[in-house]
């Protein structure tokens, strides 16, 4: 469906149509008619496939210019989304002057934020947790908002802003508030767990698995010598020209080593991780912006919801603990209905990680890569751990952690179910060990 079609004021159809935005995604085909009247929703939907415009467009068709106040709150995880979000609304104020925002994130001086509030009330805050809560506590935001956004939803909890951002919304005193919620990641038993946390919602998705992207195609790249994992990145990025690659590393100091070894051989290549202050972050998308940089290799900092306009590959160089980053990873290619290659560079020890995500049906084709260059689609013996079953009994206790810990969101709480449910396989994986040895014991006493 095309977005004349919806029912949205003409400052925001002109500014589509500058930016060359004419055609709803699947996901914003499902949930603008419901936005648009008002309803509170929980959106689920994979990465790139436009979630942002979901509640921006509602939000911008509900703004009454005739009121100097605050009318919508935007939450997000980092100052990198913020700082995205923000830039797309300002977008819109090209076609519509009346239209203001403002960003309030750390490191930028408090004072002078609160000044800018109190003088000249924006329409729409889009900020990070603390900050924004720091501003509601000092009073100078209204409590009668209209609109109120948590962007990365499971993220934010997952860090620990759940008991902040409850304080923000009991903050708020509105009878007609609209609350939207969404993420590429949160999966139909979090999305009503969330129902909980927010109220009325309904629950909108626009597919039926996190995991699958029919616009990305995953490949696994290995060498016969894998135990130099930093050639084979290198031989492979000269096999390939990317318009732009970001190279995911677990560790800042795998990132450190990826950018010192590949800008002393000449890539154009920034890095991101959380350890560089927030001018150094913010000069890296301006450089980025600026076509300064072919390449950014960075930590997973950088792997949810950050959209680098042009990025076409992904390179894993290894794989994280957590399928689900590896998915948040993957889709920073193939947004928007274009498609991407997510490459994972093959490490010694990672084969339970490509099993898991096998399980997850994930589909990864291999190729092997020769010393003259040549990329040869060959299969790569994983080896596959057998898995422990668990019992009934132990079955059912893993599913009292969970029912216990779900019913209330709390800071961390996928952390604290997944230590508890780690305690338990330990136990029995230990055991079914014990066993194996006492069998091959009374196996070799009485084969004497």
């Amino acid at each position: 469906m095309y977005f004349s079609g919806f029912n949205l004021e003409p400052f925001i159809k002109k500014t589509l149509s500058t930016l060359s935005i004419s055609k709803a995604t699947e996901i914003q085909e499902k949930t603008l008619p419901y936005l648009i009247k008002g309803k509170s929703l929980i959106i689920t939907s994979c990465t790139g496939s436009g979630k942002t415009y979901c509640y921006l467009l509602p939000i911008l068709n509900g703004i009454d210019f005739s009121i100097k106040k605050i009318q919508a709150i935007i939450l997000l995880p980092t100052k990198e989304l913020a700082r995205q979000v923000y830039t797309k609304i300002i977008d819109f104020k090209k076609n519509e002057e009346r239209l203001k925002a403002t960003l309030l994130i750390g490191n930028m001086d408090i004072n002078k934020q609160i000044q800018n509030v109190k003088s000249n009330p924006p329409q729409i805050i889009v900020g990070t947790v603390t900050r924004t809560l720091d501003l509601i506590n000092k009073k100078i935001i209204n409590r009668d908002i209209s609109f109120f956004v948590i962007d990365e939803a499971d993220m934010l909890l997952d860090l620990g802003f759940g008991k902040q951002v409850s304080q923000i919304f009991a903050s708020i005193n509105s009878f007609k508030l609209q609350k939207i919620a969404c993420s590429a990641t949160i999966h139909t038993s979090l999305a009503n767990q969330f129902k909980n946390y927010l109220g009325n919602t309904i629950v909108v998705s626009s597919s039926e698995s996190i995991w699958q992207n029919d616009n990305i195609k995953h490949k696994l790249i290995y060498a016969r010598d894998n135990s130099n994992s930093l050639g084979t990145l290198m031989n492979f990025l000269k096999k390939i020209n990317p318009y732009f690659c970001i190279i995911f590393a677990n560790t800042i100091k795998e990132v450190d080593t990826i950018h010192n070894f590949l800008s002393h051989n000449g890539y154009r290549i920034g890095k991101l991780h959380k350890e560089l202050t927030s001018r150094e972050r913010k000069n890296i998308f301006r450089d980025i912006n600026k076509n300064n940089y072919q390449y950014l290799v960075a930590t997973d900092l950088a792997s949810r919801g950050i959209d680098v306009e042009g990025a076409d590959v992904v390179i894993s160089y290894g794989l994280p603990d957590e399928n689900i980053w590896y998915i948040h990873r993957s889709g920073r290619v193939g947004r928007g209905g274009t498609s991407g290659n997510s490459y994972i560079i093959y490490q010694n020890g990672i084969d339970n990680k490509i099993n898991r995500l096998i399980n997850r049906k994930i589909k990864i084709e291999y190729f092997l890569l020769e010393k003259n260059g040549d990329l040869i689609e060959k299969p790569l013996r994983i080896i596959h751990k057998s898995k422990i079953k668990l019992d009934d009994k132990t079955n059912n206790l893993v599913k009292q952690i969970i029912q216990k810990n779900s019913k209330k969101i709390k800071p961390c709480y996928k952390k604290i179910i997944k230590k508890e449910i780690h305690k338990i396989k330990q136990k029995v994986r230990h055991e079914f060990i014990e066993q194996k040895i006492r069998q091959s014991f009374i196996k070799k006493n009485k084969a004497k």
